[in-house]
């Protein structure tokens, strides 16, 4: 007796899977319906942040409360998404920072392959790569296997074997003299700075005080007296390491910061870093726009309380005027 053949099941199986894909593709909504349904300013905007699958961005919503997702759409992708106070490569690039603390893997590749629209390979693992100091490591383990993921996917893997830095980084071409001329930091604000300088090397310290001059040397201070050991090692990780990479311009790369510890709910380094991030060139409007974007992922309690932070700290800056002069017109109907 013939054995039946095992080849025509799973041909049926795979000619079943095809009709069911088509039927799907069939069933969901074209981009003319959806702007029909929904207005063409928040669909045209959600196809700009998602070109690549606007009908999947909102199927989770529309099938479930239309009304809540005309609202949510005109909300984000008709009215926050549009605003235009961030560049669209450092507004992409703050979100992989976020989705990368919340854990959310497949919107993290999503959002991940949106910035490679804007910003290079490199620059988007950067964003990864600089969040262990924030988060350790076992996130950014599994964050930069999707971003290979991605990338394999995208055909672009050589992007980031041709632009890796050499295994000495950048230090070579750093010099004490030329950064004393950067520092916030006076002998005044701390007197033991050319001991501290001899004692732990002045590669970090001179990045710690050229970056967070209102900060550093009180938590080198700090860790000296209960560990100096671990300072040492500490400063020439992040210090002397990951913050001189230039890889992100520190502006950049201190924005995306703000936005992962939005995310985090940590107030008192959301604080410093909104601080650094004024000196080092980001607007005060900028700087409040990384907070009120933050809202379409974080919710309401956490941008309620960094707002009134953000106000704060301009306002003793005495730079409040340069949020209340640089508000955006009221959003037209329709």
């Amino acid at each position: 007796m013939s054995q039946p053949s095992k080849k025509k099941p799973a041909a049926a199986a795979k000619k079943r899977g095809a009709k069911k894909s088509v039927a799907a593709k069939t069933r969901a909504p074209t981009l003319a319906q959806l702007k029909r349904k929904y207005g063409a300013r928040a669909i045209d905007g959600l196809a700009r942040a998602h070109p690549d699958h606007v009908v999947e961005h909102i199927e989770w919503c529309d099938g479930l409360d239309p009304h809540f997702t005309k609202l949510w759409l005109e909300f984000t992708y008709g009215g926050m998404t549009g605003r235009g106070i961030l560049d669209e490569r450092k507004r992409c690039l703050i979100l992989v920072g976020q989705f990368l603390v919340m854990e959310d893997w497949e919107q993290l590749a999503i959002h991940i392959r949106n910035a490679l629209r804007h910003a290079t390979p490199r620059e988007v693992l950067e964003v990864l790569l600089q969040a262990t100091v924030y988060l350790g490591y076992p996130k950014i383990m599994r964050a930069t296997r999707v971003f290979t993921t991605v990338l394999k996917k995208l055909g672009r893997m050589k992007e980031i074997t041709a632009t890796q830095l050499p295994m000495t980084g950048r230090s070579a071409k750093r010099s004490l003299e030329a950064e004393r001329k950067t520092w916030g930091v006076t002998e005044k604000d701390c007197p033991r700075q050319d001991e501290l300088l001899r004692k732990f090397g002045w590669q970090g310290l001179s990045t710690g005080f050229r970056l967070q001059p209102s900060h550093h040397h009180k938590t080198v201070e700090q860790l000296e007296r209960v560990d100096e050991h671990f300072l040492k090692l500490w400063l020439d990780y992040i210090y002397a390491g990951m913050y001189t990479r230039n890889i992100l311009d520190d502006q950049t790369r201190i924005l995306c910061v703000i936005g992962e510890l939005m995310v985090m709910g940590e107030f008192i380094q959301a604080e410093n870093h909104i601080r650094n991030a004024l000196i080092h060139g980001a607007t005060p409007r900028e700087v409040m726009e990384v907070v009120l974007q933050s809202t379409i992922y974080v919710g309401m309690p956490r941008f309620v309380r960094v707002v009134a932070l953000v106000e704060r700290v301009v306002k003793e800056l005495g730079r409040l005027d340069e949020l209340t002069q640089t508000q955006l017109p009221l959003p037209s109907a329709g």
